[in-house]
């Protein structure tokens, strides 16, 4: 049986859902962190919701767009939650 080759079409979807699917992993961690640093589901919903100065003032979970920013936000909630400055 010969192999189907991918479309053009069907490649860009791929590559929008693994994109969609790495936000979303990296939402759902970065939320996690937050629920056990704050151990209160509204309190964490709350600081990922508000510009942080931590974060010069952008909005934590708007910054799990992309890698780089969720470690930024990691790297807060980590400081936060063993007592170090950000």
């Amino acid at each position: 049986m010969p192999e189907q080759s991918s479309t053009p079409d069907e490649n860009d979807q791929t590559a929008k859902l693994d994109y969609q699917l790495e936000r979303l992993i990296r939402v759902a961690t970065v939320s996690m962190l937050a629920a056990d640093v704050w151990e209160d589901k509204d309190a964490a919903v709350a600081w990922l919701s508000r510009p942080n100065e931590s974060l010069s003032g952008k909005i934590p979970i708007v910054l799990c767009e992309t890698e780089t920013g969720a470690k930024q936000v990691q790297r807060v909630l980590n400081a936060l939650e063993w007592g170090g400055s950000a």
